[in-house]
């Protein structure tokens, strides 16, 4: 009997226009799951109602500030990041700063090294473009999302107050010098 173990075969692209409905559709997926049992499920129905409309990606699609990357894992959607250098966060204290808006998997997926690939993907992409600064906030109760960005040499620069539906949580900021 062979037990021989398949290699994953990971993929990260830019996302695309016709990819519109279905990274919305994940996005709203892989919120839910993230955050289903963490807050109301009221206010994050409403939330991922609201948040992840194809109207809401088209017009971030079409934001030359906004950049979607794709992964896949064996031709399957497993995740997505979010690049973004249209919200000017005055507490960023750098110039040339781009944040790492959204960086979700499928809980299928975690263990498998692509949350890793996108991280690294997006640092490589912000590197490119200039940026001597990748920023993002966390919510102070997401301990493995923490623990991973600290592993990247983030660190902490602030905290703040996010609402999502009439839930207010805690968000720490944490930042990560490019070079």
């Amino acid at each position: 009997m062979n037990t021989m173990v398949q290699p994953q075969a990971i993929s990260l692209r830019i996302a695309e226009e016709a990819d519109i409905d279905a990274l919305c559709r994940m996005a709203g997926k892989l919120f839910w799951e993230a955050f289903t049992g963490m807050m109301p499920e009221q206010d994050l129905l409403e939330y991922v109602e609201k948040a992840f409309t194809p109207e809401i990606f088209q017009k971030e699609m079409n934001n030359p500030h906004i950049t979607f990357i794709i992964a896949t894992c064996n031709n399957e959607w497993a995740g997505y990041a979010k690049l973004n250098t249209t919200n000017r966060k005055e507490r960023a204290e750098v110039i040339r700063y781009i944040e790492l808006e959204r960086l979700y998997l499928f809980k299928s997926f975690h263990g498998k090294k692509i949350g890793a690939a996108l991280m690294d993907h997006s640092i490589t992409l912000a590197a490119e473009k200039g940026y001597n600064t990748l920023w993002l906030n966390v919510w102070e109760q997401n301990h493995k999302a923490i623990q991973f960005y600290l592993s990247y040499g983030f660190e902490m620069m602030d905290t703040s107050i996010m609402m999502r539906g009439n839930d207010a949580q805690k968000a720490l900021w944490m930042k990560k010098p490019l070079f």
